[in-house]
């Protein structure tokens, strides 16, 4: 039963047990870096290199009454 079945934090497929590669890595959100299981050593790469480039774009202002 794949209920509660490990997945891939970059393609998000299910991992085979005993298969995952963990990563401490930032989670958009939160504050420090934590646990990430992963397929492999390159998509857990890939999801390094996507979300630094998504940290450095320019953030929007929300537009209210204040900013």
């Amino acid at each position: 039963m794949g209920l509660f079945a490990k997945k891939c934090g970059y393609c998000r497929e299910k991992i085979v047990k005993g298969k995952e590669f963990k990563e401490e890595v930032k989670v958009p959100g939160f504050i420090g870096t934590h646990l990430k299981n992963f397929c492999g050593k390159d998509h857990a790469n890939k999801y390094k290199q996507e979300l630094e480039e998504h940290l450095k774009k320019p953030k929007k202002s929300g537009g209210g009454c204040c900013g």
